[in-house]
């Protein structure tokens, strides 16, 4: 048994300008997780958590209660944001995020994103945007699920009622078509929602979407078109230190012979098909 648990960063509000600080992209990310390993995973992250935030944690007695109390990984970009690079606070960010980003490795953890840029003065199809990107992720973890010989469950961290309807009844009427049958048949129902701070994979999904994925994406294919808070030249530190690692934990598959690769763009601007940096030799 497999579990994919899904978080987002970012919204579908318009983007007035390049100038405009709202985030200029809608990243919604999944990370599939061996059912096994989820026990020994709550147990690292949560040792995790209290060696790196220890005064959080002074007055928590029972370590299960750890998980209650969230680091969110939106504040970790904004301490990056607006601290230098070698400074205490992001050199202890990143700490934090290198063994988090071990614990992923060491734990098989794999990971499917779609990155939405947007347009200016347009919000995005909001009901559209997360309908696609729920089969987007459904269709890669059914992949996985085949290469593994498994079964899976998807759990998406709980927004509001209208977002949530919208990424399980994607997921229900390619579960349920009339013709064709079932799109996802490893996967044993249509998408269920968790509270955050009783699963420690939606809160690493949440470091991976917001603290690593949000700057990558503002600084490789946002710069240039947006300048704000979002595309700050401190995240180049944040590029420069997890891209490798971050390509390492990407799922990639192909389908009816098309490359299905595991973060992907949407990019109305220059047409961008990765976060990733261009290599030059």
């Amino acid at each position: 048994m497999h579990l994919c648990y899904v978080d987002e960063s970012g919204d579908s509000q318009q983007v007035k300008s390049s100038k405009d600080d709202k985030q200029p992209m809608l990243i919604i990310a999944g990370i599939f997780v061996d059912a096994e390993r989820i026990s020994r995973v709550t147990d690292d992250f949560i040792r995790l958590k209290r060696k790196y935030y220890p005064k959080c944690f002074a007055n928590v007695p029972h370590a299960l209660d750890v998980l209650l109390t969230e680091i969110k990984g939106s504040d970790i970009r904004t301490d990056i944001r607006k601290h230098p690079p070698h400074s205490k606070i992001v050199q202890h960010h990143f700490r934090f995020l290198d063994e988090v980003m071990e614990l992923c490795r060491a734990q098989e953890v794999k990971l499917v994103s779609r990155v939405w840029v947007k347009e200016y003065g347009k919000p995005l199809p909001d009901q559209s945007i997360y309908s696609i990107t729920a089969q987007h992720i459904a269709k890669r973890f059914q992949h996985y699920l085949i290469e593994k010989e498994s079964r899976g469950m998807i759990i998406a961290d709980f927004r509001d009622p209208a977002r949530n309807r919208y990424v399980a009844h994607s997921v229900f009427t390619q579960k349920h078509k009339r013709n064709g049958g079932d799109a996802y048949p490893s996967i044993e129902e249509t998408a269920v929602f968790g509270i955050s701070n009783n699963h420690s994979c939606l809160q690493i999904t949440d470091l991976l979407c917001s603290s690593i994925l949000a700057p990558i994406a503002g600084r490789t294919v946002c710069q240039g078109v947006f300048e704000n808070a979002h595309t700050h030249p401190n995240y180049d530190a944040i590029v420069q230190r997890y891209t490798k690692r971050l390509k390492r934990l990407q799922y990639h598959c192909s389908h009816e012979g098309r490359q299905m690769w595991g973060i992907s763009v949407a990019d109305p601007h220059h047409h961008k098909n990765s976060i990733f940096p261009v290599s030059r030799q």
